[in-house]
């Protein structure tokens, strides 16, 4: 790796604050504006303003940051993210980590290495020791851990420290955040598990819920806040842990949370008209991405704000976070005044990330570009399409700012020097006004394991003032190693709920079937608990591995204490409808385990990316008077012909459905998920829902993949033609038959009635029925009806195409114990169709009552 250092002089911190900015007119071509004309279009409420920390080409391309020990940033630059309106070559392995620094400490980074180079579009990054990250790319689930051995800010070592297999999805669909949790466990967005950093290995464990999309937040409590800008939410599952479920509470977004103010008019947005006002401003959250939580101390007035910016409205929200009676409430404080916190004109600032930095303000990360919707939503025909060509969005590329939010007059904080100190300085840095410094002191030594300070930070856990300091001292013993269940009840009475609360999180591990004292400790605790501990209490009961008894006495008594408590209702309606999926789940593998375990996987893929759009219910995400995307409940897609579902998939889907128009736009396509995935999503949709369907095996799914894939998203009415159309011209086919070449007529009379053709002698294994089609078509589905001869069907058949009627190939082994059986031929082609018996009866002859052949001609 080439060591790249560059020192660039920069005069002052442009600083700019305006009470109005008009906008800009849409009818000419979108031209990029310098670092100091963009920041000059920035509308800052409140006395607040922008300062520009940095710039390209200090940094292109910029998707998240996050600071180190000692205050430096690491940057990932995306290098071929929408580098055209095709997103050409975007998956070549060229992008980047750049580590810059303030070397003056006057607040304006002056110099940069690249730390990393020749990544995948690098999606997460979570800083160690010294010279030590953890990396993420796209399309996979590995991490890798990044380390400069000799400090000169360029990295010399790549190890794959965990090995997670490939993951598919567009890019916009694939895990993000990586952050440290305070509980000492690192967590991400898209994917149900959580990862533990232990003695140079990381562990994983499931957890109850993995969603959400780009970016995480994470309050001084531990609570982590989701977004997904697919499903257009900006905040969820923010109640309680994310361990353990979520657990949404009625009520949680104040009314009209979701829609935006932009003063800025382009509408280059994915959902198209119904997602603009009629001056062409955004109206509702849909790009929402790099949320956080601001907990700095040089803002004291936004402690505890959920930031969140929105590249698509060029803006940035801050929104009030109010917990009371043991649920939060989030407010947008500038919604009576229709404004935001941020806003620009400039049609190419685009915030992606947010982050509370050392210095005691917050950072936002402007990716600066005029695309910012991946490739899936701009192919050929899509409304964004249209709007970039109309203004020459796809020109602008290659740039990236980083600012920084403060007031005039506040001094920056200083700069850590983590790495210099040691265990017994870091312990100091757990009381401190800013969390940067508090979990940043907790994680260094956590990953140390220096124990010298054991006798230290348990004094600080039992007599210390500052809740703040008790808090981490605790999580810190506990990432130690060096917790005790004595400290823990003393912990349970702490003044401070977060560290009460914490203590029963914490005393988990001190649980298990064959031990619940500690148990029973938590259920002293209920007659004098306030209600943050109470719903703690009945989270963690239902988490750890208990008697069913002693779990529902819990139950009882703590709704029997709070019975008109919102939060603690909503966790019990959570709790009741888990253990009623695991029970069904159970019961499901006793009959069949392979279908059982397709159906576990597919639940995990449908939650961390379908139910975005679609809704955890399955029924449609709701985005206005209507949905984001079509409900799955009874869906004839989704119960019915497999290489129409396969298609849209894969390929994507655009327009209206059954005359619907939906706020997402279009559905884009899955097909980078492995065949697996796809075949087990499809799957549990086709197995949940109202519906019931086969199975779907990734050999299915492999061999669609080699048929008919296209390039732009189909449409209903396309699909509809090409696989969906019954062959009506039954007059032209010719039946032949190994037994019996007779009363073929009864195939084709529209009748499932005891007309049939029979084989007349008994059946046996080879005895065949033949269809030659007029002409070679594609056929999706081929369906055989013998249901007044129930006790004549072939138990077993394999199906077979031929275009020339000798050289054959197998397309489907039917193995079903039904008298209607359709077998999905997924638009492979074929002049001749035939049913070869491969079990049966020898005390029966073989009967069938009416063919019919869904498909197209082919081309």
């Amino acid at each position: 790796m080439i060591k790249k250092l560059i020192k660039l002089s920069v005069c002052s911190i442009f600083t700019l604050h305006f009470s109005a900015v008009q906008s800009a007119p849409v009818d000419k071509k979108i031209k990029p504006l310098s670092p100091q004309e963009s920041l000059a279009t920035m509308v800052v409420q409140d006395g607040y303003a922008m300062q520009l920390v940095t710039h390209e080409p200090y940094v292109e391309e910029p998707v998240l940051l996050s600071f180190d020990g000692n205050g430096r940033m690491y940057v990932a630059e995306m290098l071929t993210y929408m580098l055209d309106i095709d997103g050409s070559k975007q998956m070549e392995p060229v992008s980047r980590i750049k580590r810059l620094e303030d070397t003056d400490n006057d607040g304006v980074v002056d110099s940069y290495t690249v730390f990393a180079e020749n990544l995948l579009l690098p999606r997460m990054i979570l800083p160690l020791q010294d010279g030590k990250i953890i990396v993420r790319e796209t399309n996979t689930f590995d991490l890798l851990l990044l380390e400069d051995l000799d400090g000169d800010g360029v990295s010399d070592k790549r190890t794959t420290i965990f090995a997670g297999g490939p993951r598919g999805g567009n890019l916009e669909h694939q895990p993000s955040g990586l952050i440290w949790g305070l509980d000492n466990w690192l967590y991400v967005t898209y994917t149900n598990k959580r990862y533990r950093f232990e003695d140079g290995k990381i562990i994983a464990q499931n957890i109850r819920y993995g969603g959400g999309q780009w970016g995480l937040g994470q309050d001084d409590a531990g609570r982590l806040y989701y977004s997904a800008a697919g499903a257009e939410k900006p905040v969820f599952s923010f109640q309680f842990p994310s361990v353990y479920g979520i657990v949404p509470v009625e009520g949680e977004l104040a009314e009209g949370f979701n829609e935006v103010f932009p003063i800025e008019t382009v509408p280059d947005v994915q959902g198209g008209k119904p997602r603009l006002r009629a001056d062409n401003t955004l109206n509702h959250f849909t790009g929402v991405a790099g949320q956080s939580v601001y907990l700095g101390d040089k803002l004291p007035e936004l402690y505890g704000n959920y930031i969140v910016p929105e590249p698509v409205g060029n803006l940035i929200r801050r929104a009030e976070i109010k917990r009371n009676e043991g649920y939060s409430v989030i407010s947008h404080p500038y919604q009576s005044e229709r404004k935001e916190f941020i806003a620009s004109t400039d049609s190419a600032f685009r915030p992606v990330w947010s982050e509370t930095g050392p210095d005691g303000t917050l950072y936002i990360v402007d990716m600066y570009r005029g695309i910012i919707q991946e490739g899936n939503w701009t192919k050929e025909g899509s409304y964004l399409r249209k709007v970039i060509q109309e203004f020459e969005l796809d020109k602008i590329i290659g740039r990236g700012r980083i600012f920084r939010v403060t007031k005039p007059g506040v001094e920056l904080g200083a700069k850590p020097k983590m790495y210099n100190e040691s265990a017994e300085q870091l312990v100091a840095h757990l009381s401190h006004p800013n969390f940067w410094w508090r979990i940043n002191a907790q994680k260094l030594l956590v990953l140390e394991k220096d124990l010298s300070v054991v006798p230290k930070l348990k004094k600080i856990l039992k007599a210390d003032k500052n809740p703040h300091a008790r808090l981490h001292a605790l999580w810190t013993l506990e990432g130690l190693g060096a917790i005790e269940a004595d400290l823990l009840l003393e912990a349970f009475k702490d003044a401070d709920s977060n560290v009460r609360t914490s203590a029963v999180r914490v005393s988990e591990q001190f649980v298990s079937k064959q031990d619940s004292k500690m148990v029973k400790h938590w259920q002293k605790l209920i007659k004098n608990a306030d209600i943050e501990l109470a719903q703690q209490i009945m989270l963690s009961a239902f988490y750890v591995e208990i008697e069913d008894k002693q779990r529902a006495q819990i139950r009882s008594d703590l709704l029997a204490r709070f019975p008109l408590k919102k939060g603690l209702l909503a966790i019990d309606t959570a709790m009741q409808y888990q253990i009623k999926e695991r029970e069904a789940q159970q019961a499901l593998a006793k009959n069949n385990k392979a279908l059982a375990d397709a159906l576990a996987r597919g639940k995990n893929h449908f939650d961390s990316l379908c139910a975005t759009c679609h809704g955890k219910e399955g029924q449609g995400a709701p985005a206005g008077n209507g949905l984001l995307a079509p409900s799955f409940e009874k869906n004839p897609r989704v119960n019915g012909n497999l290489a129409i579902l396969g298609r849209i998939v894969l390929d994507g889907l655009m327009g209206p459905i059954e005359g619907e128009t939906y706020a997402g736009g279009m559905m884009a396509s899955i097909a980078s998920n492995d065949d697996q995935w796809i075949a087990d999503v499809l799957t549990y949709l086709r197995n949940n829902f109202a519906n019931q369907a086969s199975m779907v095996s990734a050999q299915q799914i492999a061999k669609l993949r080699t048929l008919d894939a296209q390039s732009s998203p189909w449409t209903l009415d396309a699909l509809e033609q090409k696989y969906g159309q019954k062959l009506t011209n039954k007059k032209a086919w010719k039946f032949s038959a190994s037994h019996n070449p007779k009363n073929f007529a009864a195939l084709i009379d529209g009748k499932a009635d005891w007309a049939k053709w029979d084989s007349e002698d008994l059946q046996q294994i080879g005895m065949w029925l033949q269809v030659e089609l007029p002409q070679v078509y594609q056929i999706s589905q081929v369906y055989m009806d013998c249901r007044k001869w129930s006790w004549r069907c072939a138990k077993a058949f394999d199906l077979e195409f031929s275009i020339d009627g000798e050289n054959w190939q197998k397309v489907d082994s039917n193995i079903e114990k039904s008298p209607q059986r359709t077998s999905e031929t997924l638009g492979q082609k074929a002049k001749f169709i035939r049913f070869v018996l491969q079990n049966g009866s020898s005390q029966q002859t073989w009967s069938v009552t009416e063919i019919d052949i869904y498909g197209s001609p082919a081309n």
